[in-house]
């Protein structure tokens, strides 16, 4: 009889420490489950990490043009030398445009322009900046800066993603690592004997 009871208040003692596990379990499930839709919610946004908005713009410390709401964002180029003047970056990458050979196209060198990557002659009144003429030898699609700070004005040369990495540190950084690490296993099974 005495066998019997401890069994009986063993097996009460395990079945309310296996239901405290169990609760344990749960709880610590829920709370796994509620980061993991944080981190869903934060990635539904455009970017968890840059602004979208010419007011997230601003609170990050950025000006923003009044014209069309594109924020001031200087290159690493304008950093070294301030004195130079900063144009508004309406997107950074590339427009992506039909061209007509011997039209005359005028570039936004300014980035206040409603009618990217076009000039409209109202953006770059009053600033340092003036509409830059593109001809083109034939007809063709072309890949307009959208920065603003390409050196091969007004054509893309990948700038505008130097000047993304530069506002987006950390996801650059993961871009970075990424391909790096997957750079390390494509050369790794290549050289592997």
């Amino acid at each position: 009889k005495l066998w019997a009871q401890r069994v009986s208040v063993l097996g009460s003692s395990a079945l309310r420490s296996l239901s405290a596990m169990s609760l344990l379990k749960a709880a610590m499930g829920r709370t796994r489950l509620a980061a993991t839709a944080r981190l869903r919610v934060m990635g539904s946004r455009n970017s968890a990490f840059m602004p979208s908005t010419p007011e997230e713009w601003e609170a990050a410390g950025y000006e923003v043009s009044k014209k069309n709401s594109a924020p001031k964002i200087p290159s690493p180029w304008n950093k070294w030398f301030p004195y130079e003047p900063v144009p508004f970056s309406p997107k950074l990458g590339p427009y992506t445009e039909k061209v007509e050979k011997d039209r005359v196209y005028y570039w936004c060198s300014c980035g206040e322009s409603v009618s990217q990557p076009y000039c409209d002659n109202v953006g770059c009144k009053d600033t340092k900046f003036k509409p830059m003429v593109y001809i083109p030898r034939e007809n063709e699609t072309v890949h307009f800066c959208g920065s603003k700070h390409s050196p091969s004005k007004p054509l893309f040369n990948y700038t505008c993603y130097l000047v993304w990495a530069d506002v987006n540190t950390i996801p650059a950084a993961a871009v970075g690592f990424g391909g790096c690490f997957v750079f390390g296993l494509v050369l790794t099974w290549f050289m592997h004997p």
